[in-house]
């Protein structure tokens, strides 16, 4: 608000910013009243506004500045956003770090936790060809060699063809380290180690083939004896690597631990272990063709294995006891063993069953029926019990294990006892009533 003297202190009117122009003042001259106007009071107050004032300054709030609502706007999001991020931050530390690539601070625990495990190269198995034989004869080739093999280079060589290199040099270094020990005979049963069952072709043998490794069963026909032999493939050939015999528990029987019959494959008979002692066909029950079956021929004297009476038979020989004045037929593959005082044999069969004939005096001379009930303390014996021979009078146990002899001079009493050993099978029953029926007193 100008009065008027200030308006004629001002001086010329001011140039507009914009335009450099001159600002134009409403009023014409100041100093002289407009016609058919009212004079103007010197004193009086004038209003004015310059026009750049009034294009730039319009009544507040109709046209505010745009930069700054913007500004505003985005200081509020800014503010939303931190809280936001402060919030989550706070409740879930874990966010950020997943949301940029990093692992969580339970990760990191376990990755510290659990060491990191490390990748082994992966080895490919070298691939082995079958080979074209059979391992079942490379091992009844080995065996029928290996049986033949009396010295020890004998042995080594055996095994040279047949084993494999790893046997070949366990064998090679035993047999350095046995060296100081002496004799042959020694180093080559150390190597031989425990004795496995001699083969004579009626075991069962069963073959577990493949490309790594063969693996026979060998079942003994007694069922007591069990083989597991292993074969790798070397140099195109099946070769022996190991070979284990077990024992196995045979079957006892009833539940009072009576023995049972040993297997008989042609129902002839005999059993096949005897069949086998006697050289006849375990699959045949007439092996000789002569209309009679083996068992009958043979508890009638006859040699079931061929023509002619039963002491022909190649298998069997006599044993004569000069001490005692008797003799027996028995297998002559079985072992036998004499006391010094020839009082006492022992006939032993391959699996460990023997028959033992022992002499004791009779001191009383007592008829072979009174010494067995006074030994026994029984009142009377059966019949069934009874058995006579042209040389002697004698009494059988219930079971037929053991047979008690007199002589007709009623020096001696001799006790035939048939052992089973650990086993209750029969496997020589056949035979061991032979060797009774053929034994002679008084010769």
């Amino acid at each position: 608000m100008f009065n008027q003297q200030q308006l004629q202190q001002a001086g010329p009117v001011p140039l507009n910013n914009e335009t450099n122009k001159e600002v134009k003042s409403p009023v014409t001259n100041i100093n002289e009243p407009a016609t058919g106007a009212k004079p103007v009071d010197d004193n009086t107050d004038i209003y004015y506004m310059p026009e750049n004032f009034q294009k730039n300054n319009q009544v507040a709030g109709r046209n505010m500045n745009v930069s700054g609502v913007v500004i505003l706007i985005l200081g509020i999001i800014f503010l939303i956003i931190l809280g936001g991020g402060v919030y989550i931050y706070l409740v879930k530390p874990d966010f950020f770090s997943s949301l940029f690539g990093g692992s969580s601070s339970n990760q990191s625990v376990n990755q510290t936790q659990v060491p990191t495990e490390t990748v082994k190269p992966v080895v490919i198995p070298e691939t082995k060809i079958r080979p074209a034989g059979s391992p079942k004869g490379v091992y009844l080739a080995f065996r029928s060699e290996l049986e033949l093999a009396d010295t020890v280079e004998k042995y080594l060589a055996v095994f040279t063809r047949y084993g494999t290199k790893a046997k070949q040099d366990k064998l090679t270094s035993q047999k350095a380290s046995l060296d100081s020990i002496g004799g042959q005979g020694d180093i080559l049963t150390t190597l031989r180690g425990t004795p496995v069952p001699t083969l004579d072709g009626t075991e069962n043998i069963t073959e577990d083939i493949t490309d790594q490794k063969a693996t026979l069963t060998v079942s003994k026909t007694d069922g007591r004896n069990v083989g597991t032999i292993t074969l790798l493939p070397e140099d195109n050939q099946w070769k022996i690597s190991d070979e284990v015999w077990l024992e196995t528990a045979v079957k006892t029987g009833t539940e009072n631990g009576a023995p049972v019959a040993a297997a008989d494959d042609d129902q002839d008979g005999l059993s096949n272990s005897e069949e086998i002692i006697l050289g006849t066909n375990v699959k045949a029950s007439d092996s000789d063709g002569d209309g009679f079956k083996d068992a009958e021929e043979f508890n009638n004297g006859y040699n079931p294995a061929g023509a002619g009476k039963l002491s022909t038979n190649a298998s069997l020989g006599t044993y004569l006891n000069t001490t005692f004045n008797f003799s027996l037929l028995y297998p002559v593959k079985w072992d036998r063993t004499i006391a010094s005082t020839d009082d006492s044999v022992i006939f032993t069969a391959p699996n460990k069953q023997f028959v033992q004939i022992l002499v004791q005096p009779n001191s009383n001379q007592d008829e072979i029926v009174s010494w067995y009930r006074a030994t026994f303390n029984v009142t009377s014996v059966p019949n069934s019990q009874l058995i006579i021979n042209e040389t002697w009078n004698g009494v059988k146990t219930p079971d037929g294990l053991t047979v008690y002899l007199t002589n007709k001079d009623k020096n001696y009493i001799f006790v035939l006892t048939y052992n089973l050993a650990s086993t209750k099978v029969l496997e020589y029953k056949n035979i061991f009533d032979m060797m009774v029926r053929n034994l002679k007193l008084g010769v």
